[in-house]
């Protein structure tokens, strides 16, 4: 595709500019001179290609498929809109690779992407996969954002083609102990120890380690630190372990199936700390948790990243996901459909689909207006998202509301569990 030599104002599109619609553009002017220069006058612009690697199939494909009905809704929602504008209306199209869970098949899922034209590509959901596709989209110099993935190692090796919206691991980890000791703060509890069962992937590892760094500094100790496979299906040996510990807290860190079967394991088991807290999990913020495993989940928490419940344009991503899917858009999908929405206002912005000029643009985001519970998304030098906030959810009356910060809060969180 042809690059621009005009000049590209700083102020990104609003999703709020994107629903309003798109009347008159001019499109032949725009198509003739920024960015498609051979499309012939009046006629559509070419699709824009977007690339897109989950896990569509294996042990993770149920959070895979959440992943791309979020990526595959806010496509919709600006085609439907009029597409990119300052690009004569040019419509997004997304290109699934399936990484199957597997790291080494990334690497054949970029570059089939990348010879496909894709201008950006997103992923991948572990971070194990997401290291392995980043390095070689940095290779073939592909703008990366990535959409669930919190190892910090993502975003720590130099790479200019590598961004990044959730809260990656050394801010998730220390935000949900802060939130702990806020909330026993604010209820007059003592909380002393945790007890920490995680999976023993990059995921589960990362985030327990930072909980171990961190926990002092609020006059916490972790007493016991248990790592599982998440593809085994008898979890009673560490489950005993943790009830051993009896901490105040018991966190937990794992994918939804694992985080389900551990969950169950400690009921059974009758482990009752202070509160179930997780971290990153994925069981405890998915509505599919509490319907599968009941009242047991009452009062469960998770710091985990969120959508805004007291923003209006999550609203409408709410209802829009409900009325497709029937369910409560869960974390992970809120965490593939904002990414899309950064890249179209990069792409805007940018008035090119030219992958150096398109990372130019992304790396000068300063997106205001979101569905996330933080400030401007911004990139910093590294690609992080530099104001990446959770927030923590509890399971109140067979829901998960967002409970904590307070100014993102739906409903007033309980704490500590009633015995």
């Amino acid at each position: 595709m042809a690059n621009t030599k005009k000049k590209r104002g700083n102020r990104g599109i609003s999703r709020r500019d994107f629903i309003k619609g798109t009347a008159a553009v001019g499109v032949a002017a725009a198509v003739g001179s920024i960015g498609f220069p051979n499309v012939l006058r009046g006629a559509a612009p070419p699709e824009i290609q977007i690339g897109n690697i989950l896990p569509l199939s294996g042990p993770l494909a149920y959070l895979g498929n959440q992943l791309k009905n979020g990526a595959v809704m806010a496509v919709n929602e600006i085609n439907k809109a009029g597409g990119i504008r300052s690009l004569g209306g040019a419509k997004l199209k997304l290109l699934d690779a399936d990484s199957e869970g597997k790291a080494d098949l990334s690497i054949s899922g970029v570059e089939r992407l990348d010879r496909a034209g894709a201008v950006a590509i997103m992923g991948c959901l572990q971070s194990a996969v997401t290291i392995v596709a980043t390095q070689v989209a940095e290779k073939y110099r592909v703008p990366f954002v990535v959409s669930v993935a919190v190892a910090d190692k993502i975003t720590e090796r130099g790479f200019k083609y590598t961004f990044r919206l959730q809260p990656r691991a050394a801010q998730m980890a220390p935000q949900t102990v802060k939130f702990i000791s806020d909330i026993a703060r604010q209820a007059g509890e003592k909380v002393k120890t945790i007890a920490y069962i995680h999976d023993n992937t990059a995921f589960g590892g990362s985030l327990s380690g930072l909980v171990v760094e961190t926990a002092p500094k609020y006059g916490m100790e972790v007493v016991a630190r248990v790592p599982y496979s998440p593809r085994s299906a008898d979890v009673t040996t560490e489950v005993r372990k943790i009830k051993a510990a009896g901490a105040d807290i018991v966190m937990a860190s794992g994918y939804f199936s694992d985080g389900v079967r551990v969950f169950r394991a400690m009921k059974g088991l009758r482990v009752r700390p202070k509160a179930f807290v997780g971290c990153g999990n994925g069981a405890y913020s998915d509505q599919n948790f509490v319907k599968e495993l009941g009242d047991m989940t009452e009062y469960v928490m998770d710091g985990n990243y969120q959508a805004n419940p007291n923003s209006p344009l999550a609203q409408k991503m709410f209802d829009h996901y409900q009325a497709l899917y029937g369910q409560k858009i869960p974390p992970s999908a809120v965490f593939a459909y904002e990414p899309v929405y950064v890249i179209a206002d990069a792409l805007e912005r940018a008035k090119s689909t030219d992958r150096e000029v398109l990372r130019n643009a992304l790396a000068r985001t300063n997106l205001k207006k979101h569905v996330l519970p933080q400030g401007p998304i911004v990139f910093d030098a590294t690609g992080q998202n530099k104001n990446a906030q959770i927030a923590l959810t509890q399971v109140l009356g067979g829901k998960i509301r967002v409970v904590w910060p307070e100014q993102y809060a739906e409903a007033k969180l309980v704490f500590p569990m009633p015995s």
